[in-house]
């Protein structure tokens, strides 16, 4: 029962705390591998996560939708940037997520735009910082140091742009009550970025590294589903 009850822990919180007591006692008659199928369905689908209004749904789908498309993003580009031209492909997929986030964005009131304001600029302090420290090494050594040195600056300027991915995801994850988005415009939204998600993974396996990654990100329209188009 130790493990089942520590399987349980992995679905969401809101499903634990709507659920708790029901998922744990079906879960001792299921089988670990079902626990862990379950888990992993509830996380990828927030959509279908208890909520108190259709916009608390809408924003955990938008951060799913920043949070993958983002990272899968900045992984994806870390991994082509070597001259093949792939990146101008990614350079496009850039711009249709900046699109989609548009469109899925809400308008919330000035209260928790300042708020979500405030998240932003403590969450990207840090790597902007790091970001321009290696921009000040690298202008104030005219890019001539040693191997180590460059791996370093490499690690540390890709490092801060994958924080930077995650910090705006938690942002926007975070975010207080806000209105809903109109259903078409925040249906669109959704599809932009999973199709940006979509050509991101295509990408991927053109560039032929690390191709699980590629599928995973190609599934993505499969797992970007809308609050009204959830099961």
């Amino acid at each position: 029962m130790t493990v089942v009850r520590w399987l349980v822990r992995l679905y969401p919180r809101a499903f634990r705390e709507r659920w708790g007591a029901d998922l744990a006692a079906d879960a001792g008659a299921s089988d670990w591998a079902d626990l862990l199928v379950g888990a992993a369905d509830a996380w990828l689908h927030p959509a279908v996560w208890p909520a108190r209004s259709a916009a608390q749904r809408q924003a955990r789908v938008t951060a799913m939708a920043v949070i993958v498309t983002g990272i899968g993003w900045f992984a994806v580009h870390l991994i082509v940037e070597d001259g093949r031209g792939l990146s101008r492909v990614l350079d496009v997929c850039a711009v249709a997520v900046v699109a989609g986030l548009g469109l899925v964005a809400p308008r919330p009131n000035p209260a928790t735009l300042m708020a979500l304001g405030r998240r932003l600029v403590r969450g990207l302090a840090g790597p902007a910082v790091l970001g321009l420290i290696v921009v000040a090494v690298v202008h104030a050594t005219n890019g001539s140091f040693a191997p180590p040195v460059r791996l370093t600056l490499l690690l540390c300027w890709w490092g801060a742009w994958g924080l930077a991915v995650i910090q705006v995801g938690r942002a926007v994850a975070g975010i207080g009550p806000v209105p809903a988005v109109p259903p078409r415009r925040f249906r669109l939204g959704v599809r932009v970025l999973a199709t940006a998600a979509a050509a991101i993974g295509a990408t991927q396996l053109v560039a032929g590294a690390a191709p699980a990654l590629g599928l995973v990100l190609l599934a993505t329209p499969l797992v970007l589903r809308t609050p009204e188009t959830a099961a």
